[in-house]
């Protein structure tokens, strides 16, 4: 009985034996044949494919990247497909990175691990995948074009002399939208792949030139002056320029001759420095700031003697010259201003040729508002060594010498009048004029130098019946004011 018990045992376990030699054998045959898939908890660019094929794992890679994102601009929903920008994942570069995983754990290590149920470590291969920047921004700047709510500019206000605050808007920032599609791309969440797209918020819009126009017209409208005014304004570091002529409410197009009275001494004192080779001695000095200072003809009839070698007349024709090389064809001077009657030929241009406009001009002192302000801008530009007047006068005029031009007229001694008068505390250098009683014309041509910007302002008027002093002055410093109350509130 002992002997066939012990058989009975062996035969179990023999059995037994058997039994765990075919179930390693079975677990080995299905362990190798997880070779042919993915590893137990791999994801290819967060995206889970253990257990997958290949191709599989392509297939639900390139499904989830290829799946919509959904932009946000504020309540409007635009669907982004990948495609559209060009996004392709590059499959081909992440699925060979497998087998370096692999490669890590034994073949041994790994079968125990199978056996025993352990779960798979987590693993990730880092997304490859290329798009089209170019073709995203396009598509933002379709969206910024149909979406976009740009806010308007101040309204001119001509009780204020100011604006009026314009209506708010908002804009697309686009470069901060593609750093965050970039990132929805890339994303294998649905969360992660819905954009509110970054707005810039325009609470306020700086009042343009064009809204300044709109200003300056209307004020001279309301103030109902009957003659004829003239302006020019250019900013002396964009460049932009401000241009127009208005008779009652009719705005004139072209140039409209002027008396050019005492600005005719801008250029006259340019003509001097342009003829001398040596700096001004003290006499010469004082000859031009009685000049611009003081707007003394004699004084200014003598700068021209010197720039005639003695002859005023020939000093004259050089200093019209000079503006002929400049490029300004309207502004002259046929003689002397303290000399009566020993005159030359008027001269005919453009602006005093016209059929249409006449306001009976000094037929030998004239000049346009935009000509007279284009001149400063060259002076000023000049006094920062650049500009046409150190080309077309080969040299002979200097930054030191503009400089110097711009400092005398900084020092004009009249009172607090004019565009000085309109221009708060800003530094103003320039050249007034107005004819003798019965006043018909005055002007003031200037360059203001303000914390928010500099400009160069010339303004002209003419009645043909009297207008009081008071009454021009008036008209000239409520366009300055207008002008400067630009500047102050542009960049606040």
């Amino acid at each position: 009985m002992q002997r066939l018990r012990i058989s009975w045992l062996g035969l179990l376990a023999l059995l037994s034996l058997l039994g765990a030699g075919i179930f390693l054998a079975l677990q080995l045959i299905d362990y190798s044949r997880s070779f042919e898939r993915l590893p137990s908890g791999l994801s290819l660019g967060g995206v889970p494919v253990g257990g997958l094929t290949q191709t599989e794992a392509r297939q639900q890679i390139v499904s989830v990247y290829n799946s919509d994102v959904e932009l946000r601009y504020r309540d409007s929903v635009i669907v982004l497909k990948p495609a559209a920008v060009s996004f392709e994942v590059n499959v081909d570069t992440m699925l060979p990175q497998v087998t370096g995983l692999r490669s890590t754990d034994t073949f041994w290590v790994g079968l125990w691990d199978y056996l025993w149920l352990r779960p798979a470590i987590a693993r990730d291969i880092p997304l490859s995948a290329t798009y089209s920047q170019a073709s995203l921004r396009r598509l933002l700047e379709d969206v910024a074009s149909r979406y976009d709510q740009p806010g308007s500019a101040p309204e001119p206000d001509p009780e204020s002399l100011g604006f009026r605050a314009g209506a708010s808007g908002q804009a697309l920032n686009i470069d901060s939208a593609i750093d965050l599609i970039d990132f929805a791309l890339r994303s294998p969440q649905g969360d992660d792949r819905v954009v509110n797209l970054p707005l810039v918020e325009q609470t306020e819009v700086s009042p343009s030139f064009g809204t300044l126009h709109d200003l300056l017209i209307q004020d001279t409208q309301l103030w109902g002056f009957s003659g004829v005014i003239s302006l020019y304004l250019a900013d002396l570091e964009s460049g932009d320029e401000l241009a127009f002529t208005l008779r009652g409410t009719e705005q004139i197009t072209g140039p409209v001759a002027f008396s050019a009275m005492s600005a005719i001494k801008i250029p006259v004192a340019l003509a001097y420095y342009e003829k001398s080779d040596t700096a001004p001695t003290e006499g010469i000095l004082l000859l031009l700031k009685r000049s611009l200072d003081e707007s003394q003809n004699r004084d200014t009839d003598q700068l021209l003697r010197l720039i005639g070698d003695g002859d005023g007349y020939a000093g004259t024709r050089r200093m019209v010259e000079m503006l002929r090389t400049l490029g300004l064809e309207n502004t002259y001077l046929s003689g002397l201003l303290d000399v009566l009657g020993a005159v030359l030929t008027p001269l005919p241009t453009p602006a005093n040729s016209r059929a249409d406009i006449n306001l009976n001009p000094d037929p030998y002192n004239q000049t346009t508002a935009t000509e007279m302000g284009a001149l400063s801008v060259m002076i000023y530009q000049c006094s920062q060594a650049k500009g046409p007047l150190l080309l077309a006068l080969n040299g002979n005029i200097t930054p030191a010498e503009c400089q110097q031009l711009i400092q005398m007229m900084t020092e004009n001694a009249v009172g607090p009048i004019f565009i000085p008068g309109g221009s708060g505390g800003a530094v103003v250098a320039h050249k007034h004029g107005w004819d003798a009683l019965p006043l018909t014309n005055a002007s003031d041509t200037a360059l203001v130098f303000t914390p928010n910007g500099d400009y160069a302002l010339t303004i002209y008027l003419h009645q043909p019946e009297t207008i009081l002093f008071d009454d021009a002055n008036r008209i000239i410093g409520r366009l300055a004011q207008a002008v400067y109350n630009f500047y102050v509130q542009k960049d606040e």
